[in-house]
């Protein structure tokens, strides 16, 4: 979708329409971005509420 407003914006024949299509391609780029961070963020905090269950099962480690 970013790639199609990018080339929009370069065969573009008026400024307006030009980045009107690079607003949108930036959009869509930031959207993506949006939903890679969630992904990462919701696969590190499954690994921590993992952690954390097996460290309650467990009881803390004492020297």
């Amino acid at each position: 979708m970013a790639d199609d407003a990018d080339q929009r914006a370069a065969t573009s024949g008026d400024e307006t329409s030009r980045k009107d299509y690079e607003l949108v391609a930036r959009s869509w780029r930031r959207l993506a971005l949006s939903y890679q961070f969630a992904s990462h963020l919701e696969g590190f905090l499954d690994t921590d509420k993992k952690l954390l269950r097996r460290i309650r099962a467990t009881g803390p480690k004492r020297p």
